[in-house]
């Protein structure tokens, strides 16, 4: 009777890590394969918009629930190799630290070696106010190289690329569409 039952136990854990861990991650991959992956300046009236938030809610309860993802942290590469199984492209050898909030997976591309400093948020998206005031949502992958160090509290954001080598001050806020280089930003070109 108790082998049954430590049986059950186990299979109702591995339910849930199967639930949890695996089948949102294949399910945003297969939308991804059927419709591509949302980017852009969307209007929030759009179907662009409705497909980017439920690819969103499918990660929703590991942006709200951080100690999911700080399990995955605890064995070094199995966080990225998660991410990668979300659609992202993340080196196994990226380091990352204890508080880290990373959103839209399907749009990070971290090179071999970085370090990602506690706090730090990176995310592919961001919400402003078009020539109307009215809301929109910008959507567009982001790039950090190998070899980078992003510092504590820094934020990355979306059609950011940090450079080979490079070093983003603790605190420091990457705005959408720069690029850090040579130990300074560049602000994008006009016609970007």
């Amino acid at each position: 009777m108790t082998y049954f039952l430590n049986l059950s136990i186990m299979a109702i854990f591995l339910f849930i890590f199967i639930w949890l861990y695996l089948v949102p991650p294949l399910l945003c991959r297969l939308f991804i394969s059927i419709f591509g992956r949302p980017v852009g300046t969307v209007d929030l009236r759009t179907n662009i918009f409705l497909y980017w938030w439920f690819l969103t809610q499918l990660q929703i309860i590991f942006v709200r629930l951080q100690f999911l993802e700080e399990l995955l942290r605890l064995f070094p590469g199995l966080y990225s190799l998660w991410l990668n199984l979300w659609g992202a492209k993340v080196s196994l050898l990226t380091y990352w630290s204890p508080g880290v909030t990373v959103t839209d997976y399907y749009h990070i591309n971290i090179g071999r070696g970085v370090v990602v400093g506690g706090g730090c948020r990176i995310g592919a998206h961001v919400f402003t106010l078009d020539k109307d005031r009215c809301q929109q949502l910008i959507l567009a992958p982001l790039r950090i190289e190998h070899n980078s160090l992003i510092g504590l509290n820094a934020a990355v954001g979306p059609g950011s690329h940090v450079h080979a080598n490079q070093t983003i001050p603790a605190g420091k806020m990457l705005r959408p569409f720069y690029t850090w280089k040579n130990g300074k930003v560049h602000r994008p070109a006009a016609n970007s």
